[in-house]
């Protein structure tokens, strides 16, 4: 009598894909508690908190981008608790849950935006890297501050005694400030990662 053998079931995430994961999200936290993950321009500092997540996207699939998109966030959660901007600052009083919804949501969906965007582009390898990883940083920022807008942005206006367009306006204004650098920054930073990665025979399917 011949004994089949079961099926194998479908993992999660593979052995490789949970390696990839907790090793980018180390880097991820230990940038934050670093400060190495501030990068200081004229203007402003330029944050690269989110390069791991799209470098996990690009080398491991959407799954591990997201996981480190989400120990990211939870990262910028509980550091908004303890030493939070001014922006944050206000929302950790208004409502705590807002607070870590705007910490946390857009950084898990930046790795599924990453992956899905460098799959459906179909351009030269270099130049499909390099766009999403750009693409993918101004998405984050328009996501994190559109989230704040969204959920806190009409209390704001009312505790800062201004009209709420004038906070949109602000929200614009830092996206332009900070985003097109950030944007710049992980365009150099990612492209050359991934590129080597993929000669190491490390690629998203």
């Amino acid at each position: 009598m011949v004994h089949q053998k079961a099926p194998t079931q479908p993992t999660f995430l593979s052995i490789r894909q949970l390696t990839i994961a907790a090793f980018l999200s180390a880097i991820t936290i230990f940038l934050g508690i670093t400060g190495y993950g501030f990068i200081p321009l004229v203007i402003m500092n330029a944050t690269i908190l989110h390069i791991p997540t799209i470098i996990g996207s690009l080398s491991a699939g959407r799954k591990v981008g997201m996981i480190v998109g989400f120990m990211f966030g939870i990262f910028s959660f509980i550091r908004s608790l303890q030493a939070p901007s001014a922006l944050l600052l206000f929302a950790v009083q208004y409502n705590v849950m807002a607070d870590a919804f705007i910490c946390i949501v857009p950084r898990i969906l930046i790795g599924l935006i990453a992956y899905e965007l460098y799959r459906h582009l179909k351009i030269r390898e270099v130049w499909r890297v390099a766009v999403t990883a750009v693409v993918t940083t101004v998405i984050h920022t328009v996501l994190f501050l559109g989230s704040f807008t969204a959920l806190v942005g009409v209390p704001y206006a009312e505790a800062q005694g201004i009209p709420f367009m004038n906070v949109i306006n602000i929200m614009l204004g830092i996206t332009a400030v900070n985003g097109v650098p950030e944007a710049i920054v992980s365009g150099l930073i990612v492209t050359p990662i991934i590129m080597a990665l993929q000669r190491a025979g490390l690629k998203a399917q």
